[in-house]
């Protein structure tokens, strides 16, 4: 048996108080009810008793008037507390709802009430039940299980966030927030302009909870951005600085932008827009350290009209290969004097000092790895160096497995490279779109690899040419003339370059926030030191590893500002500075169309009062506000016509 009967609670139970109120109306209605006064009249008993019926309907009509009054009244009053009705066998089943509420950059856009971001957190202040617990994400925080009321201040005070959460990790985050409880009704609403910037899916989305898409769009979607810069030339003698503006929606022919050394005005100019993408050169002169601020001078910006980069005076790369002067004469000439510190030694006549200097080593075509050697690589690698492994046509296999054990048995058989794996970072910038059909160079006998982690080159056969593992790119085969033709072929010269270019991560002209950044600071520092950045009122310590002469630092959620960053030391300033900047993605104004993700356990809405009352009426829940102010009109009308047509 279903126990039916029915419960009334309200959102706003304070406001019942003022029932109390309703005695004043009936005390002033009992004190100015006014006495019937006497007239003499003829001894006409028709007289007297139209006199006493006359005075009993005057009476009765001011009750009835006043009834109504006070009726209207505690209707009105009842509306404002917002009464509604559970079940009695619902009462104990409780509703989880989390709220992801987007604070990232692009929501500084201006939406129809004003920015987007401050219009979600005033709807949600607005109409949002007051008693209900809910839990509250956003990019930075995440606020579990309060009430408005403790939230109030919090939500008021969230700022914008430069990092934004990929949709599927915001999926992820709010699935851990909902309790293991099945018995409860599980929400989640998103809140966001849902840019493009990454990919969305349905399947982010668990069946374990209603999920609602609740999109708010910018009034207007022009903007023009800075999309990136990039010095074309490394000398110092020739300092010319590229940069590429993107218009979105706009209909100007050019836009101011200037551009600043410390703060200093070294150039203005116009940028002609054309194209989606437009690039300007600008000359900067011969200074040999830059910290350069970019700027975009158009009024409707509100996303990537500021960019900072920075340059230095190159460090060049030490590069030590160890091998024989034939094997390594072809490195002589792609590691030259003005960009590397090249050296060489042979099998015999090893330098153990110079190892724990190097960025990058070379083991060129050895037989035989002596047990000291494959001791100080070991060490070298774990310290952050990187290594390039050639192996000889004559190898000890297990030998060189004890260095790292990815070599597994000889292949005589002749194939060809015929395969590049194009998006790993180390082609970036290599090809201007993939080719299909290159010159293959042909390689006599390899061995067959295992245990490595990323393909970068592969053979027609199928086994892979060129790997990477850890700190290390191994090579399949010898690169000598009688086994391969590869060291004829163009590809040779930027695999190596990049991998020596890679090997000390100071290069970057500026940095992201909110990515993983791995960046090498020449500095020596003793164990117990750090290192720490600087800007203005901002300063923080990375995370860092102290080699011998390099400090490696790692930086992610911070710094949270763009701008450019000093290292200090404990003992002085140093002279290096990093460029930080927001990430770009942001500035892209286009945006998912959600209806197009609706399902069984999707919604797609665009009000955030609609969907608090389908959450509301989902759980049995009816609202009676909307009958209590109908009962008070009704209330008015009869009283209405009780004034006119009661005599």
């Amino acid at each position: 048996m279903i126990y039916l009967s029915s419960i009334m609670q309200f959102n706003n139970p304070n406001i019942l108080y003022a029932l109390a109120a309703l005695v004043i109306p009936i005390v002033v209605h009992l004190f100015q009810l006014r006495k019937f006064q006497k007239t003499s009249f003829t001894n006409v008993k028709f007289l007297k008793e139209i006199s006493v019926e006359t005075r009993k309907s005057s009476q009765l009509k001011k009750w009835l008037i006043l009834c109504c009054r006070l009726l209207i009244f505690t209707c009105i009053i009842f509306a404002f507390s917002e009464p509604y009705l559970t079940h009695k066998k619902t009462t104990n089943r409780t509703t989880e709802t989390v709220l992801y509420i987007d604070n990232s950059f692009s929501n500084k856009m201006k939406g129809a009430k004003g920015e987007l971001l401050k219009v979600k957190i005033q709807e949600v202040l607005e109409h949002f039940p007051l008693h209900e617990k809910i839990t509250v994400l956003t990019n930075t925080k995440t606020y579990t299980k309060k009430t408005l009321d403790e939230l109030n201040q919090e939500l008021i005070a969230i700022d914008y966030s430069p990092t934004q959460l990929s949709y599927k990790t915001v999926a992820l985050k709010a699935e851990k927030l909902f309790s293991k409880n099945n018995n409860t009704e599980k929400h989640f609403i998103y809140l966001s302009d849902f840019q493009k910037n990454n990919a969305i899916d349905t399947s982010f989305f668990s069946k374990n909870y209603k999920t609602t898409l609740l999109q708010s769009s910018p009034v207007s979607k022009s903007n023009i951005s800075i999309d990136s810069a990039y010095f074309s030339s490394e000398h110092a003698n020739n300092n010319k600085l590229n940069v590429v503006v993107r218009q979105q929606h706009n209909s100007l022919k050019t836009v101011p932008i200037s551009v600043y050394n410390n703060d200093s005005l070294v150039s203005k100019t116009s940028v002609v827009l054309k194209k989606v993408t437009n690039t300007i050169a600008l000359n900067l002169g011969t200074e040999t350290n830059l910290n350069i601020k970019i700027q975009l001078t158009y009024p409707k910006n509100t996303l990537g009209n500021t960019l900072y980069i920075n340059k230095q005076k190159p460090r060049k790369q030490n590069v030590l290969a160890i091998g024989s002067r034939e094997n390594n004469l072809f490195l002589t000439k792609i590691y030259t004097q003005n960009e590397f510190n090249f050296s060489q030694n042979t099998i015999n006549n090893i330098d153990y000092s110079l190892i724990n200097q190097q960025h990058l080593i070379i083991l060129n075509e050895l037989e035989l790895l002596p047990v000291n050697l494959i001791r100080n690589i070991i060490s070298f690698s774990k310290n952050g160096g990187t290594v390039i492994c050639i192996p000889s046509q004559k190898i000890d296999i297990s030998n060189y497995n004890t260095l790292t054990p990815v070599f597994h048995q000889p292949n005589a058989f002749e194939s060809r490279l015929t395969k590049i794996n194009y998006a790993h970072p180390l082609f970036s910038g290599v090809f201007e779109k993939q080719v299909d059909h290159f010159q293959y160079p042909t390689i006599k006998t390899h061995y067959t690899l295992k245990q490595y982690q990323t393909v970068l080159l592969s053979l027609e056969n199928q086994n892979p040419f060129l790997v990477k593992k850890n700190s290390f790119y191994i090579f399949s085969s010898a690169l000598n003339n009688q086994n391969s033709n590869f060291k004829q072929a163009p590809l040779i010269v930027p695999i190596l370059y990049n991998i020596a270019k890679n090997s000390l991560k100071s290069s970057v002209n500026y940095y992201h926030i909110g990515k993983e950044n791995i960046i090498d600071i020449p500095l020596t520092l003793s164990k117990d030191e750090v290192v720490s950045l600087h800007r203005q009122t901002e300063s923080f310590i990375p995370l860092q590893q102290v080699k011998k002469n390099t400090v490696r630092i790692q930086t992610n959620e911070t710094p949270s500002s763009a701008g450019f960053y000093r290292i200090k030391t404990p003992r002085a300033n140093t002279p290096h500075w990093l460029a930080f900047n927001y990430d770009n993605s942001e500035n892209l104004m286009t945006y998912h169309n959600i209806k197009s993700y609706e399902n069984q356990h999707i919604k797609a809405s665009n009000s955030l009062h609609n969907t608090i009352n389908e959450i509301i009426s989902s759980n049995d829940v009816a609202a009676l506000w909307k009958w209590f102010v109908i009962f008070a009109l009704l209330f008015l009308f009869i009283e209405l016509l009780i004034l006119k047509y009661f005599k």
